[in-house]
């Protein structure tokens, strides 16, 4: 780092960055109720996640995204373009230290693309944690816990295949949360014997939720979750649409379970939102519907002032550098509630071959906090360039 005025003065400046989108798609294809997640065939951007190198002072730090649709409406090919075009030619230079200003300054530019911000977040992290020889957590106000109990999410598919997949996660990784895929709401006969069978499947001891994907209409909602009442529901993700919080609070008052609010919770500003409509107990944070890490500490600190919790950040279905950032996420958060969901991308489920070494894993149901300077992964750049679809340069070449 170059020192500037005054002794205690530092600063960082930006000198390349590099944006590689990679053809590599996760081995578990997923289905919610508003249809299957999409991937495109050999050599697509269908699907495919965008790697973000950032580099100044001798130092790199990395990230990585793959938006997921239908949820924002960046695509890999849009994540590539802004940061090519627009984010990275405006923080070349800039000091990587203040995090904050840099990824602001980019909000302002080229607003309404929160995917593109979570990679650039990332990287930045794990840059300036690397630089300081600090975990990222302690750049986000250090970890508050030292292990982390994990959810894993079922999709939906027949029945027999939701139950083995749940029964897969509590005797294989000791998972402690399960939550399963429901909706729309034509389908809550289905819905309900399906969610009945997984709880004698694997026992009382295991904590169920069930996530609709905005797929039920309010007054349906509540009748699934009173016709699951034999289950002991945990809570219900998301069970309407997010346009009217008039519903999600209708719903919250009567279906006698914590309700989570995910595509309605985008922004701090939606936690803020819904914490004054009393809408829910709890608010999910996302990081390509956010856009990163700090962005989803701001949402924890909003439901925190509420009396609210939050719960993060997404199955990183695929993306071990994803699941870390999760990890380093939920570590510095006080007020999470239930598992955290980025089982998918650790490396017991399923390895992730542009990373090196594992910092963190499954254990017992729960994972460790991430220890090492920055994200405390280490790139393995032989895979990266073997997997690469493109390649774009901004700065120092």
């Amino acid at each position: 780092m170059k020192r500037v005025g005054s002794p205690a003065a530092v600063s960082l400046p930006i000198e390349q960055i590099e944006i590689i989108p990679l053809d590599i798609v996760p081995a578990r294809k997923r289905k919610i109720s508003t249809g299957p997640i999409l991937y495109g065939g050999a050599g697509s951007w269908i699907g495919r996640p965008i790697l973000l190198r950032v580099s100044a002072g001798g130092v790199s730090g990395w990230g990585e995204v793959r938006p997921v649709n239908p949820w924002v409406g960046e695509t890999a090919a849009s994540v590539f373009s802004c940061l090519r075009d627009f984010y990275a030619p405006l923080i070349i230079g800039r000091d990587a230290l203040q995090i904050e200003s840099v990824l602001r300054s980019c909000e302002r530019q080229l607003p309404g693309n929160p995917a593109a911000v979570e990679v650039l977040d990332f990287a930045l992290h794990d840059l300036v944690g690397k630089a300081l020889n600090v975990p990222a957590h302690a750049l986000l106000g250090g970890a508050c816990k030292e292990r982390m109990a994990l959810e894993w999410s079922v999709g939906l598919a027949d029945e027999k295949s939701m139950i083995e997949e749940s029964v897969m996660a509590v005797e294989k990784y000791g998972i402690k949360y399960v939550c399963i895929k429901v909706g729309p709401a034509e389908r809550i006969d289905s819905d309900v014997k399906a969610v009945s069978a997984i709880r004698n499947s694997v026992g009382n001891d295991v904590f169920l939720g069930i996530d609709a994907n905005m797929g039920y209409d309010p007054v349906t909602a509540v009748r699934l979750a009173e016709r699951l009442s034999h289950v002991n529901l945990t809570y219900f993700e998301q069970p309407v649409p997010p346009q009217a919080l008039a519903n999600l609070r209708w719903v919250f008052d009567r279906c006698g379970v914590s309700v989570i609010a995910d595509e309605s919770c985008y922004s701090a500003f939606d936690a803020a939102k819904i914490a004054a409509a009393g809408a829910v107990d709890v608010m999910a944070i996302k990081f390509y519907k956010c856009g990163g890490m700090r962005r989803g500490r701001d949402i924890a600190t909003v439901a925190e002032a509420s009396n609210l919790r939050v719960n993060c950040a997404g199955t990183a279905n695929g993306s071990y550098i994803e699941a870390i950032a999760g990890a380093t996420l939920c570590a510095a958060i006080p007020n999470h509630a239930f598992g955290a969901e980025f089982v998918m991308g650790l490396p017991a489920v399923e390895p992730d071959v542009i990373v090196k070494n594992r910092p963190i894993d499954v254990l017992d149901g729960y994972c460790n906090v991430p220890t090492g300077p920055g994200l405390g992964f280490e790139i393995n750049e032989n895979e990266v360039k073997r997997h690469a679809l493109d390649r774009a340069i901004v700065g120092r070449k």
